[in-house]
């Protein structure tokens, strides 16, 4: 949903990139100071002077809807949407303005937590859960200039942070499906020392993900351990050091695996995703500069099953040192500076790869007549395909108004995907032949622009956006001969027409909506498979003191599955309560898919039946 928030006008700021940054902008009065956001240029910037196309989800939002992970959250943003293989835990793929999950960059606390062992490196959204989080922004179009490789479009996630003093909370929540989620959170520190820990235990019987599944027909269930952490210690008034750690574990039943015998299509299909994450900065803040030196890890390990024996597994492995640096030349002009330094690293048991990446970018943003204008390059020396150049170029303008001001904005960048690690280890493994084993495979490119419109406060916003972008060279899997990763010649392309707002009526009722017109084709001028050319979403919200209840509808018509067939036209409407017993004690209810309904997203795989759910919420 677009920049929601559901009691008030709250300010809050996101705690990723340079944690010193963000940290100082979050010690001011949110209830004075104007919206921040971090994902844009990755130190915390005025929503008011950012030229791209940035959506935001909030903590009351993300606790009155209630969905168990961020994948629901992010099929109602504007330009997003996202398809799952079943039910949670089951494999699911976010597309932003139309472009693939891989070409997504997706951050936790600064962190990049892509697999660099699968196919193409991406993210694991399915694993991602949504207790524990603050705050989710969603920066669409592409994004080489801050982020470098694989970021079509960057989904910033920040957890809860720590706090001054003490707070608690305690959450159990039961409903359909053998469907059960337990979670504890507690916060505090002073002025030199803070910490914060957070721990979800989830688990579901699930149901059967497949309709072809006509052997066992049984439940495909998930669980899912999840600890957040984060600590920061005030060593000088102008040095902090800060760390967090993350550690994510699911187990998944699915139906479509191999019997590792006789090769047959069998449904007692098992994986396990084992993920650790970890990130330690240091941020120095005086007069003259903030400036954060910060080392992350990430490591996921992922096995497959078929009737309980091992069939293959995979470990990929990210490490990263980066610096940003920001400064202020002179009054309405700012000057940012990074670089970092990654290793990407792949065992799949019959491969074992790994390369280096080194990234220098610099963005100057300065006021502009009655605006800002950001001008920013990056370039990038990796081992597999060498060299390239990003950039980014953006500007804001305010037209009108000042109460309700009329703002115009634009922006034009490029990006670029490198061939991941996968794809380079299989066509040079013995599975591949000719065309794909003789095939050298470069960077995809892309390039692409957007302008826009946006009117009024966030009780009463509208904002138009129109988007046009394509991507040369893009790399596939040859399908026609199963050869190997192949690279095309010609240019995938997406444009679309987004439009969201929200407004604040009779006193309790707030309603919250978006939709998007998305046109994509191939090289081969086909519609792109499951891109609905229309999605749509809307919360409409009520609220008293003690209650606020939700309907939320998403819509996605005009799909088509990888052969081009149509897909059926997909609806759903979900319900959610949340009642204040006491000012300690909340009650919370919700039910999803209310009409029950069952047309599927993606070919052979089922929606989520009607389920309601019943939870519990202690606060100290």
């Amino acid at each position: 949903m677009f920049r929601p928030t559901v009691y008030r006008p709250l300010v809050l700021t996101l705690l990723v990139g340079t944690p010193a940054m963000a940290a100082n902008a979050a010690a001011a009065d949110t209830e004075s100071i104007e919206e921040t956001v971090i994902v844009a240029s990755r130190v915390p910037t005025p929503l008011s002077r950012i030229g791209v196309s940035v959506s935001v989800t909030d903590r009351e939002t993300l606790e009155v809807l209630g969905y168990s992970d961020i994948a629901d959250f992010l099929d109602l943003q504007p330009g997003v949407s996202v398809t799952r293989d079943g039910g949670p835990g089951k494999s699911a793929s976010v597309r932003i303005r139309g472009e693939e999950g891989f070409r997504t960059r997706v951050v936790l606390d600064g962190i990049d937590i892509a697999d660099p062992s699968s196919p193409q490196i991406s993210p694991r959204i399915e694993h991602l859960l949504s207790e524990g989080l603050q705050r989710i922004e969603v920066l669409r179009g592409p994004q080489g200039l801050a982020y470098g490789a694989d970021a079509g479009g960057v989904i910033a996630i920040t957890t809860r942070q720590p706090e001054q003093g003490m707070t608690a909370s305690l959450t159990a929540e039961g409903g359909q499906n053998g469907y059960s989620k337990f979670g504890g959170f507690v916060a505090g520190g002073a002025e030199v020392f803070r910490g914060s820990l957070s721990v979800t235990d989830l688990s579901t019987d699930g149901f059967n993900a497949r309709p072809s599944d006509n052997q066992l027909r049984d439940d495909d269930g998930y669980s899912n351990t999840t600890i957040h952490g984060t600590a920061s210690l005030s060593l000088t008034d102008a040095l902090t050091v800060t760390g967090s750690v993350h550690d994510i574990n699911g187990d998944n039943d699915y139906d479509g695996c191999f019997d590792t015998a006789t090769f047959a299509q069998i449904g007692a299909c098992t994986d396990t995703f084992d993920q650790s994450a970890v990130r330690i900065s240091a941020n120095f803040t005086n007069a003259v500069i903030d400036s954060s030196l910060s080392y992350e890890k990430s490591d996921i390990e992922r096995a497959f099953y078929s009737a309980d024996i091992l069939s293959f597994e995979t470990e990929g492995e990210q490490e990263e040192v980066s610096w940003i640096g920001s400064m202020t030349p002179a009054l309405g002009q700012r000057l940012t500076l990074g670089v970092d330094a990654a290793d990407q690293s792949l065992i799949d048991g019959g491969n074992e790869r790994s390369r280096d990446n080194l990234g220098i970018w610099g963005e100057y943003d300065l006021d502009v007549l009655a605006g800002a204008l950001t001008v920013g390059a990056r370039w990038d020396d990796n081992d597999d395909f060498g060299q390239h150049t990003s950039w980014r170029i953006s500007l804001q303008q305010q037209l009108a108004g000042t109460d309700h001001p009329l703002i115009a904005r634009g922006a034009v960048g490029t990006g670029f995907r490198a061939p991941s690690l996968y794809e380079i280890a299989y066509n040079a493994g013995p599975f591949s032949y000719a065309p794909a084993a003789t095939t050298a495979l470069t960077e995809e490119k892309s390039q692409g622009w957007e302008i826009g419109l946006s009117w009024g406060q966030p009780d009463q916003r509208l904002e138009v956006t129109w988007f046009d972008q394509e991507i040369e060279n893009e790399i596939y899997f040859d399908m026609a001969s199963f050869s190997g990763y192949l690279q095309g010649s010609g240019t995938t392309t997406s444009q679309g027409l987004e439009i969201a707002g929200e407004t604040a009526f009779l006193a309790r009722w707030r309603l919250m909506a978006n939709i998007t017109w998305n046109e994509t084709e191939s090289s081969a001028k086909q519609q792109r498979p499951y891109r609905p050319e229309w999605t749509a979403a809307s919360s409409l919200l009520w609220q008293n003191r003690s209650l606020v209840a939700a309907l939320t509808a998403r819509f996605a018509w005009d799909s088509v599955d990888t052969a081009g067939a149509p897909m059926p036209d997909t609806e759903r409407l979900d319900a959610s309560l949340m009642v204040n017993v006491t000012q300690s004690l909340r009650v919370t209810g919700r039910i999803e898919n209310l009409t029950d309904n069952r047309d599927p997203q993606v070919r052979d795989y089922n929606q989520i039946p009607r389920a309601a759910y019943l939870g519990l919420r202690y606060s100290i």
